[in-house]
């Protein structure tokens, strides 16, 4: 392969994006990149630094804090992303209910995403990547050479966002994960600044009632497929 190459994984909370994102990096030894993750950080630092209310974000303090920390990623034997903060490891910190339940009130903040589109562009720079978010073919990498859109019914995806998480905190219920997918749904499809839209030029994946492998081959036969034409 001559060139480097962006594929764009987007879809909705719980679709199986970064699941399938690894897997389909690991498969063509690209490098995975995981946005949502840097979001999730964001999010930790502000509810830890008490900047997050029911409402409403301390946005100027936190874009301060920010100013005055380092997100980075280091990478794994297996070429996969693990988000730092000031260089100390908050890959479990950022993965409870509770960030999930604030990550998208931060999210919707255009200082916090153009913070973030600056971090995707950096680690991004002279490699071939799998990058999954809300936004990466829309805005991230509106020329990506694959663009897929990850989708699954509401009831889906929270049983799959309940199951993984019921381990960890075993008083959640099935009906609150439900009723916080659907608050992100609205509040990522309705924000301001880069909502989630799929792109005319993606290719979409209902994953209602395939398994994890059946989606990766498909997106893996899609792109070998192209590969011999181009690559």
């Amino acid at each position: 392969m001559k060139k480097k190459v962006i594929v764009a994984i987007d879809g909705p909370s719980s679709s199986g994006k970064s699941t399938i994102a690894k897997l389909v990096a690991k498969h063509f030894n690209f490098t995975y990149i995981d946005s949502g993750s840097i979001y999730r950080a964001i999010t930790y630092l502000a509810l830890k630094n008490n900047l997050v209310n029911t409402q409403s974000i301390d946005v100027v303090s936190l874009i301060d804090l920010l100013n005055n920390c380092s997100i980075s990623f280091s990478f794994n034997s297996n070429n996969q992303n693990i988000i730092k903060i000031d260089d100390v490891s908050v890959d479990n910190e950022i993965r409870t209910f509770e960030i999930s339940n604030n990550v998208s009130l931060i999210a919707e903040k255009n200082e916090i995403r153009k913070y973030v589109l600056k971090i995707q562009k950096d680690i991004s720079k002279n490699k071939s990547v799998v990058m999954d978010g809300r936004d990466i073919g829309s805005v991230v990498f509106p020329n990506a050479d694959f663009k897929f859109f990850l989708d699954a019914s509401l009831d889906v995806r929270s049983f799959r966002r309940w199951n993984e998480l019921k381990l960890s905190e075993k008083d959640l219920k099935l009906e609150d994960v439900k009723k916080d997918l659907l608050k992100r749904d609205e509040n990522d499809i309705n924000r301001k600044f880069s909502p989630l839209i799929r792109c005319k030029d993606s290719i979409l994946i209902d994953s209602d009632h395939l398994d994890v492998n059946e989606v990766v081959g498909q997106i893996i036969d899609i792109i070998d497929a192209e590969f011999k034409n181009k690559y």
